[in-house]
């Protein structure tokens, strides 16, 4: 079983990707100076050990900090030696949450894959497992050979591709949806008349009410920012409530492809 996480207490997780080195630690501890308690990491970022260190930096104790990162796809075949690498480099005894990256169904190795992750779970080197780019065809799979429904399942979401049908699956799976890349290109979105509008109208910030637009469709954003005023002001969406119009307009823009980012093709080891 999965330990239990309250991802939606959360509101607004931090993510590193692309940081290294000094400016990744540097940002993961003023993120969590900041109030951000989900750090988000992954094998493929290749900056665990910049991470750690920007929590331990932090002062904050280890269980008030949930640590998330991911296994790559080149790993999927060295489940263990892949996890005691991760924990190395961060230097921690467990992780919070340990998702698979990409399905990668090419290689067909993900199910194999995550029945050692949950032997590892029992283990207690993990407390709660996830996927990240699966669609409902690799978590039927999961569940056929493993038995198993993961906690969280990490997506492209932004208003742009929103995805409701794959939300609604998950919700009924009873899987929380993250959403990576929240904030798509910014510029461009933050452009669009509904998203302009719903700030004008809370006198907040464009990213702030597409933050807040996740939160009301039931999404925990993992969102990224170099600078410390945008990191508290995207803390802050967390107070704001869009109302049900707002939510509509913003969720109404223009839908664009996957494209590269298809989890059916996507090869990203």
């Amino acid at each position: 079983m999965n330990a239990q996480i309250d991802f939606e207490s959360i509101g607004i997780g931090f993510g590193t990707s692309p940081l290294k080195g000094e400016e990744a630690a540097r940002a993961v501890t003023s993120a969590i100076e900041a109030g951000y308690t989900l750090i988000d990491t992954a094998s493929r970022y290749e900056n665990e050990e910049a991470v750690g260190q920007g929590i331990r930096d932090s002062g904050i104790a280890r269980e008030d900090v949930i640590v998330q990162t991911k296994l790559r796809g080149h790993d999927h075949d060295n489940v263990r030696g892949a996890l005691e690498l991760s924990l190395e480099k961060l230097g921690v005894d467990y992780v919070d949450v340990w998702m698979v990256h990409w399905p990668l169904p090419m290689l067909g190795l993900y199910p194999q894959a995550y029945e050692e992750m949950i032997t590892l779970q029992e283990e207690g080197l993990v407390r709660t497992l996830g996927v990240s780019n699966f669609l409902p065809e690799h978590l039927d799979e999961l569940k056929s050979r493993t038995g198993h429904v993961p906690a969280v399942n990490q997506i492209q979401v932004d208003p742009g591709i929103h995805r409701p049908e794959l939300r609604a699956e998950l919700k009924n799976r009873g899987i929380t949806v993250q959403s990576w890349s929240p904030l798509s290109k910014g510029g461009d979105l933050f452009e669009t008349e509904p998203v302009k509008s719903a700030a004008e109208a809370h006198g907040i910030t464009p990213s702030q009410a597409v933050l807040a637009w996740h939160r009301a469709i039931g999404a925990v954003p993992i969102v990224r920012s170099t600078s410390e005023e945008r990191r508290k002001q995207n803390l802050d969406a967390i107070k704001v409530t869009l109302t049900p119009a707002e939510v509509e307009a913003i969720g109404g823009l223009p839908q664009r492809e996957l494209g590269e980012w298809d989890p059916r093709t996507h090869d990203e080891r």
